[in-house]
């Protein structure tokens, strides 16, 4: 969209004396901005002399928020911003319209923002859908590590108990398989530290992109819907078109099991080593 003039965040202008004059006050019952001159009128005035007025220093950021800047055409610099081109996608007032514009179709800018934040608020309801998913996700991936541990313990405890009630000759062998099992749970736990790394970037690329479209949502204006919405619609698309990695959920294979020992065949009796890559994320 073409260039407009915009009036500074930090100033705002008397509503009734035009863009010229900088208002220093605020009618809350008219939601009006006054003036010096506009402000001593209107407390005087027999129909408003009981409203509110405050400085406008005094509001509340919040307040102070929701006043609308007003936008002014960059050809017609006393018209103000109100309609959009739909078929030259441009921002104009309605002397654009009447003059360049005039067989073009053409919209307010408040229904544009409207359809825009619309377009906005579904992808930021799909996105937050993408985050409860990455959150559950990442609270497997935390359970997960209680299991690693639970799992592999009782393991080694059970090679622990074979290697008991061996003789002194196979000390060797169980120590073997005990370090495979811890080699390769160490392997699992790193995989699962590392999926757990990845659940955190990818939550935080969707709670980053979804809270700067919010704050436009609930603080930009409509010229500022308009000017950044493609661009966090896209945002928020490329945050929930990427694929979250799934938790490992796979452990209902111990890597070792037990079994009666049967002293002529210790050393094949110790246990069944399964392929570590069985375990593997």
């Amino acid at each position: 969209m073409r260039a407009i003039r915009q009036e500074s965040n930090k100033q705002i202008y008397c509503d009734i004396c035009g863009p010229k004059i900088e208002a220093c006050s605020r009618c809350l019952d008219c939601e009006e901005s006054l003036c010096h001159i506009c402000c001593n009128v209107h407390e005087k005035s027999k129909a408003s002399r009981h409203h509110r007025v405050s400085d406008l220093g005094t509001l509340d950021p919040e307040m102070k928020g929701k006043i609308r800047q007003r936008i002014f055409c960059d050809q017609h610099l006393e018209e103000e911003i109100k309609l959009v081109c739909k078929d030259c996608k441009v921002l104009i007032c309605v002397l654009c319209k009447a003059i360049k514009h005039d067989h073009h179709a053409s919209e307010t800018v408040a229904d544009a923002a409207a359809e825009v934040k619309m377009n906005i608020e579904i992808k930021m309801k799909q996105c937050l859908d993408k985050v409860k998913r990455i959150t559950d996700s990442e609270r497997e991936a935390e359970a997960l590590d209680t299991k690693i541990n639970d799992v592999e313990s009782k393991e080694i405890n059970a090679l622990e108990d074979q290697r008991l009630q061996l003789i002194k000759v196979i000390d060797e062998e169980v120590a073997k398989m005990k370090l495979k099992v811890e080699n390769v749970y160490k392997v699992i736990r790193q995989q699962n530290s590392a999926l757990k790394i990845d659940l955190k970037k990818e939550l935080k690329k969707c709670v980053s992109a979804n809270d700067n479209a919010r704050q436009i949502i609930n603080q930009g204006t409509d010229i500022d819907i308009i000017k950044n919405g493609s661009v966090l619609e896209q945002l928020l698309s490329a945050a929930m078109t990427e694929t979250a990695p799934n938790p490992i959920t796979r452990m209902d294979k111990n890597l070792f099991s037990p079994v009666e020992i049967k002293v002529k065949e210790l050393i094949l009796f110790i246990g069944m080593m399964r392929d570590s890559t069985e375990m593997s994320v």
